[in-house]
């Protein structure tokens, strides 16, 4: 019987809290490369010498502000984790009304600061923001420490190639 009734399964704040914290840990991990540089330490060069310190990076629309070809490849990297994410929980897209990426330079805001000795650099956080449809957001936080990217001082990783 094709046309039985199903109801909708929405996913549970559990599965989208769990999104988040994994989008978050992924976006601010040294495993976050682009061409095989770290991408936080890039986009943070990508906005030197603008007035902003906030990063956008809307995984639904494709969109960053501000604009840049490396804030679009991290876009593109990070919309695919969403998509597998979201299909590995047996939820689509059309769940969600925004998600997004959040990273701010300067501080470390909400995150809690991480182990000071552990790398050099100035503070920055990340938030990964999730809107179900029906409105509630769920968002994960975390700190670290960047500095803008240098590929004179900076070890390249292999992954690129």
């Amino acid at each position: 019987m094709d046309n039985e009734w199903k109801p909708i399964r929405m996913p549970s704040s559990r599965v989208l809290k769990s999104i988040a914290n994994g989008l978050v840990g992924t976006f601010v991990s040294r495993n976050n490369d682009v061409l095989g540089y770290w991408g936080i330490g890039q986009i943070q060069r990508e906005i030197e010498g603008l007035s902003d310190t906030v990063v956008e990076l809307d995984l639904m629309h494709g969109v960053a502000m501000p604009e840049g070809p490396i804030a679009k490849a991290l876009i593109a990297q990070y919309s695919t984790y969403l998509l597998a994410s979201l299909a590995r929980d047996g939820f689509t897209p059309s769940e969600l009304t925004a998600a997004k990426i959040l990273v701010e330079f300067g501080n470390f805001g909400e995150a809690e600061a991480p182990d000071l000795f552990s790398t050099t650099g100035q503070p920055f956080n990340c938030r990964a923001v999730l809107t179900s449809k029906s409105g509630k957001t769920f968002s994960a936080v975390r700190g670290g420490l960047s500095r803008p990217h240098n590929p004179a001082i900076e070890l390249r990783s292999l992954r690129a190639q």
